[in-house]
């Protein structure tokens, strides 16, 4: 929407006597939560998770920071030891937080305060692997060093000052407040200093700005003060914005959109209040087809096409979807079973409080199950089709695009196919964040490699890292029995002699059955093909020319001309994004011979039922 800097002062002050009002949703939990978990289901889930969360931390010592941990990012380049301890910090705050809004008496008031204190003691509230990436200058400024989570704690602990600051100790209120002030708002207010992530057009620029506009709100009553902060905050949000394709594909994959839109939707929201009404940065058509974007990327349950940085299951998150879906009328609902853990890993206190004050479970349950069908992303190159077998449901998503996508992997040409719930190929999704995840080693990583993807090797070579790798779009055929997807993706590698690379799927509705057609043109005979397809699913070498996948008591068989290719199966660990390790079966079938033009077709097929 447009506003000029009259109105939107106008505007701010007209509301500025309601400003103890904010958020008023969660705090009449404090008052009627009790009768809403008996009439909502999904409401006690949320709660049943959050609270026996929050009654561990009661007791539970609070987590040491020492320098040891704070120092391995730089001596060894691991996250996990110090951000675990940091994280843990963070969930206590967000539970007990939501506990102490839920309860009537003070069970939850003295950790509270503690934690709050703790937090207001920690040398910065910026990551180790954030501090000094962007900006050298920051030495002996830590403390007012703006990252992800130095952002969202001044937002934390200011929404939360504000919520109970009635029941805390004042002297906590005020070094909280003081605290949030000092690192994050006062050094956001100065105009000597612009940050990269202000007009960067990726989620930092929403959670880090959306979180300090939604501390100034709190922090700055005063309207004049307050309304040159949201004007810079609005212009990291129509950057953020940017960042999606005009079909509103978040090509981080949908975590971040849950991250980086979610705090897009938490500020709207809170300036929305804050002005009356008279500021809604949710009514573009643009925000409305980025809102969509979930329920184009779940391919069935929980299971989702998980692109780049992205997990392979991920759970509805009650109170954005509710919110958005308050919002717009056609935002349909993945499965309600499970849900999305309320507090996630890192302890994010918007998404944990909104779980509980946004919940609209009438909606929800309304809007629940996605429509059977195909959706072709042109800008982004996806395609993700669902639709129903006989008996089975089946889902395929593939990408084009470019090598150098926000959070990028090496995979143009990558597909998924899932049948009844098993994902029979495969995408890893996101692996462990360390400092070499993020820097020049990161493609010497199989979940980032073209190596960990379904897609060719060619004379050894992987496809390389960069904008000018890219897919081309040849031709898209979507109907009810059967969808064609074809795409060159030759331009992704730099193997010599190489002028195409022709990748079609075709994709038989009414069999469930996927054929794979690769064609390959070069300038001399002779290159080195190797297709690769990577799998959980434990693969057996059937017989020549056929490759058997069994789980779950149900299998597929991946078909292919053995006069032609041969097979082989290897084994590799993958170090996935929650610290755990897994084993990755890599199913190679190389070319016994080319020539200056060679094509391969492979299907995946229904197998008979395992007993």
């Amino acid at each position: 929407m447009t506003m000029n800097s009259r109105s939107f002062l106008q505007a701010l002050l007209a509301h500025e006597a309601e400003h103890a009002a904010l958020f008023q949703e969660a705090k009449l939990k404090r008052s009627n939560n009790r009768q809403a978990m008996g009439n909502t289901p999904l409401l006690a889930s949320v709660y049943g998770e959050i609270l026996p969360i929050a009654d561990s931390y009661v007791t539970k010592p609070i987590e040491a920071l020492p320098f040891s941990l704070f120092d391995l990012y730089r001596t060894q380049g691991t996250r996990v030891e110090f951000e675990h301890a940091y994280f843990d910090r963070r969930r206590r705050l967000a539970s007990l937080a939501v506990a102490a809004l839920q309860d009537d008496e003070d069970t939850y008031i003295a950790a509270l305060e503690n934690t709050i204190w703790a937090i207001c003691d920690e040398f910065t509230w910026c990551l180790p692997a954030h501090l000094y990436n962007h900006d050298a200058s920051l030495e002996g400024e830590e403390d007012k060093h703006i990252d992800l989570f130095a952002a969202e704690t001044a937002h934390a602990l200011s929404e939360t000052c504000h919520l109970l600051g009635d029941r805390l100790q004042p002297q906590v209120v005020k070094r909280a407040r003081r605290e949030a002030m000092r690192r994050v708002v006062t050094p956001y207010m100065s105009v000597k200093r612009a940050y990269w992530w202000e007009t960067c057009d990726i989620n930092w620029s929403a959670v880090c700005a959306g979180s300090v506009g939604m501390a100034a709100i709190y922090l700055l009553p005063d309207s004049k003060v307050l309304m040159p902060i949201l004007t810079r905050v609005m212009d990291a949000m129509e950057c953020f914005l940017e960042g999606f394709t005009d079909e509103g594909a978040c090509l981080e994959g949908l975590n971040y959109w849950y991250y980086g839109f979610g705090y897009y939707v938490y500020f709207s929201e809170l300036l929305k209040q804050r002005t009356g009404g008279k500021v809604d940065l949710l009514t573009s058509d643009k925000v409305r087809r980025i809102a969509l974007f979930p329920q184009r990327c779940f391919l069935q349950g929980n299971q989702v096409a998980n692109f780049s940085d992205c997990s392979r299951t991920g759970g509805v998150e009650p109170g954005i979807f509710s919110r958005l879906g308050e919002q717009f009328a056609d935002i349909r609902v993945p499965s309600l079973e499970p849900l999305a853990a309320p507090i996630d890993h890192c302890g994010r206190y918007a998404k944990t409080l909104r779980s509980v004050a946004w919940l609209n479970e009438p909606l929800l349950r309304e809007r629940e199950g996605l429509a059977l069908g195909t959706d072709f992303l042109p800008e982004a190159q996806w395609v993700i089709a669902r639709w129903q077998s006989g008996e089975q449901t089946v889902s395929f998503a593939a990408k084009g695009g470019h090598n150098d996508e926000p959070h990028n992997h090496n995979d143009i040409g990558n597909f998924i196919w899932l049948a009844d719930g098993v994902r029979w190929l495969d995408d890893l999704g996101s692996g462990r964040y360390t400092k070499a995840y993020f820097g020049p080693e990161r493609y010497s990583i199989l979940c980032n490699s073209s190596a960990g993807h379904n897609v060719p090797i060619i004379n050894g070579e992987l496809q390389q890292a960069g904008r000018a790798f890219a897919g081309q779009v040849l031709d898209v055929a979507l109907s009810d029995t059967e969808d064609r997807y074809k795409l060159d993706i030759g331009k992704a590698y730099t193997v010599h002699g190489l002028e195409s690379l022709e990748r079609e799927f075709a994709i038989d509705k009414v069999e469930g059955k996927l054929t794979l057609t690769d064609t390959f043109t070069f300038s001399t005979p002779g290159a080195a093909i190797t297709e690769r397809f990577v799998t959980l699913v434990q693969p057996v070498i059937a017989t020549e020319g056929e490759i058997r996948l069994e789980s779950e008591g149900k299998s597929r068989v991946l078909r292919y001309d053995a006069a032609k290719l041969k097979a082989s199966i290897s084994t590799a660990e993958h170090a996935n994004h929650h610290n755990g390790v897994e084993h990755v079966y890599l199913i190679d079938l190389t070319a016994a011979e080319t020539g200056t033009q060679s094509s391969f077709t492979m299907t995946l097929e229904n197998g008979s039922t395992v007993r």
